[in-house]
């Protein structure tokens, strides 16, 4: 008899055990994919800071767990909204003491990325979205420095309402400036609605030296 070592089902013929996919065996056979990865990493977080554990949960515990689908589904939104601190939004969940099952919702995203913009220092927000311009260069065969002046106003309001674009550059930048100037009203709704206006005016005249910063880097950017 030939034994799955997943499921421990046994089989008369070996080419019969070869065919088989059980759930334990497909799981381990997924082990590499990028929103496993993820979700794995978020079980880890999840019970180092839950259970104060010093000794990391192992990818066959994570495969054996009740929680295995949630959190994939968690790592499946990760990985397509873009989240580039995935622990700093596992931390926050956690500290907010939201439900698994409600990790994967835009809203408590939504929340993350506007406290985080609020409260991240003036060059790690200007890297993380020069660092984005990047990305979208390189898949747009592009150069970072003409995102303000190729990107559709649509996609542009979607990446500055899901936190691409950090508003110490939207607010700097003379490029970003002239595209926001061509967004429809409702666009120009969904951002003000999206960003605390009243809030980054005072945060950047009160900060008169890393407002000066932020718009002599993005000068020599090109931006």
């Amino acid at each position: 008899m030939f034994k799955c070592e997943y499921c421990k089902k046994e089989y008369k013929k070996e080419s019969t055990l070869a065919v088989h996919l059980c759930e334990p065996k497909r799981r381990h056979m997924q082990k590499g994919e990028p929103h496993v990865q993820l979700g794995f990493r978020a079980y880890q977080l999840f019970y180092q800071i839950g259970t104060n554990s010093k000794k990391d949960k192992t990818y066959d515990e994570f495969a054996k767990s009740q929680y295995y689908i949630a959190f994939c589904k968690f790592g499946y939104y990760c990985r397509d909204i873009g989240i580039d601190d995935v622990q700093g939004y596992v931390k926050y969940l956690l500290g907010k003491q939201i439900r698994l099952d409600h990790w994967a919702r835009d809203k408590h995203f939504t929340e993350w990325m506007k406290d985080r913009q609020k409260t991240e220092s003036t060059d790690r927000a200007v890297e993380r979205t020069i660092i984005f311009l990047e990305k979208w260069a390189l898949e747009n065969n592009s150069s970072y420095n003409k995102y303000f002046e190729d990107i559709s106003p649509n996609l542009a309001t979607f990446h500055i309402c899901s936190g691409k674009i950090s508003p110490w550059v939207l607010f700097n930048s003379d490029s970003a400036q002239n595209l926001i100037d061509t967004f429809s009203s409702e666009q120009l709704k969904m951002v003000t609605n999206y960003l605390d206006v009243d809030f980054w005016q005072r945060k950047m005249n009160v900060n008169p030296d890393d407002t000066r910063w932020t718009k002599d880097i993005l000068a020599k950017a090109g931006l």
